[in-house]
């Protein structure tokens, strides 16, 4: 006989037969354990016993037990068992969490009071949608004149300030620089709402938590949706997450479960305080974009993130942008679907338009202003502001406006009640 650690090229050509570990063990004399051992060295698949012959056919769940061993099933209940914990991973925060918000959230605003006309001038010609680019408004962003060169400032109540200076100039444009009816308000919320909690710097302070971002940035564009809402017969929302308000373990944006991420929750807290106004339609999905119609044109928008590269002085990532509009274009004809007429996108902070064949790239503006980061980056200066345009159903976007908010004002009384438990530093 052989030594235990020694095996013959007969015994090897044993090992790999069909025969079970008991049996070839039985055949060649030796220990099941030595004959397991060996089979899992040399990668040879075996069972402990031989498996009972049956006729080629369907069986049950009870001749399925009594044909494989105890091992087998404790094998298929490891791998069911990691495959279950896997999806519970899978499961992320906001799936688990965001369709709770609408049962925690307090009452809904209520629509308020509906417009009085009055002498209001006559409309006439065809009728255009009103499109709205709403980005990048970083709720709990500090910036501080002493370390911008005073080119800076920035909190919650320049934000509150910008926001209602956008509201009353949108309803202003829409009451008297259009001749038409406008049916509708489209709202392209693209992201970076809330400023979240990444760092840029070694020495930074949290001033103002993320709950209290999300809390109270919700009222005040819960408040601002109410009272746009009167003027026009529907408002449609659309929105994007931005990637500054994900996780801080998150290096970049994440390519699966890109929704996850507190804009999401900030959406979903708007949605919930909104609920009853009847005219607001607002659908949260898990889509990194959105696309939609308005007028018969078709829309693409997103974040902007993805855009890198390009020049710095004008900031305009042309290469970027360029493979967005043909990935996309192809993208789209290739399922039978219409390529976007437009995309939309915030992010880079800037009042940007480029043609295409058949519509425009168009960039938004934000919130801020200048700020440390871009100017220690040396990126040039722009004014905060927001795209506002409208769509009509022959020619496409017509009238357009940057809508300046660098001339909104702080007043001592907030143009929004933001409920006191979570104030903004």
């Amino acid at each position: 006989m052989n030594t235990a650690n020694q095996f013959t090229p007969e015994e090897i050509e044993v090992l790999n037969s069909p025969l079970s570990h008991i049996e070839v063990a039985s055949k060649l004399g030796r220990s099941r354990v030595a004959i397991r051992t060996k089979r899992k060295s040399l990668g040879i698949l075996g069972t402990e016993r031989s498996p009972v012959r049956v006729a080629a056919k369907k069986s049950s769940i009870a001749e399925d037990l009594a044909v494989k061993d105890e091992s087998y099933w404790m094998q298929e209940h490891s791998a069911l068992s990691k495959k279950y914990h896997k999806v519970l991973k899978e499961q992320t925060v906001v799936e688990r969490l965001v369709e709770r918000i609408a049962s925690i959230a307090p009452l809904s605003y209520e629509t308020a009071p509906a417009i009085l006309k009055g002498a209001s001038k006559k409309r006439h010609g065809r009728s255009q949608s009103a499109v709205l680019m709403l980005s990048d408004t970083h709720i709990g962003k500090n910036t501080s004149p002493t370390q911008t060169l005073s080119f800076g400032s920035y909190n919650f109540e320049v934000f509150m300030a910008r926001l209602k200076y956008l509201e009353e100039s949108v309803l202003s444009i829409t009451a008297n620089h259009i001749s038409t009816e406008v049916p509708e308000l489209v709202i392209a919320m693209l992201g970076d709402m809330l400023d979240g909690q990444l760092v840029h710097s070694n020495e930074v302070g949290q001033l103002d938590p993320i709950f209290n971002q999300f809390y109270a940035g919700a009222h005040a564009i819960a408040q601002f949706l109410r009272n746009i809402a009167p003027h026009f017969p529907v408002v449609r929302i659309y929105d994007c997450v931005g990637n500054h308000p994900r996780f801080t373990n998150q290096r970049r944006m994440p390519t699966k479960n890109r929704f996850s991420n507190f804009d999401k929750f900030l959406y979903a807290m708007i949605g919930a305080l909104v609920r009853d106004i009847p005219n607001i339609k607002w659908k949260l999905d898990a889509q990194p974009y959105q696309i939609f119609d308005v007028q018969g044109f078709t829309f693409f928008t997103a974040h902007g993130d993805s855009l890198r590269g390009g020049d710095k002085n004008l900031g305009i990532p042309n290469h970027a942008v360029g493979r967005l509009v043909s990935t996309a274009s192809q993208m789209m004809t290739k399922y039978n679907r219409p390529a976007p007429n437009y995309y939309m996108v915030g992010h880079l902070h800037r009042d940007i338009v480029l043609p295409h064949a058949t519509g425009s790239f168009i960039v938004n503006g934000g919130f801020p202003g200048v700020d440390e980061f871009g100017l220690a980056e040396m990126f040039t200066p722009a004014d905060p502001s927001q795209k506002f345009f409208f769509i009509h159903p022959q020619y496409g976007r017509t009238a357009s406006y940057d809508i300046s908010l660098k001339f909104a004002e702080v007043t001592k009384v907030a143009p929004y009640v933001i409920p006191p438990e979570f104030k903004m530093s």
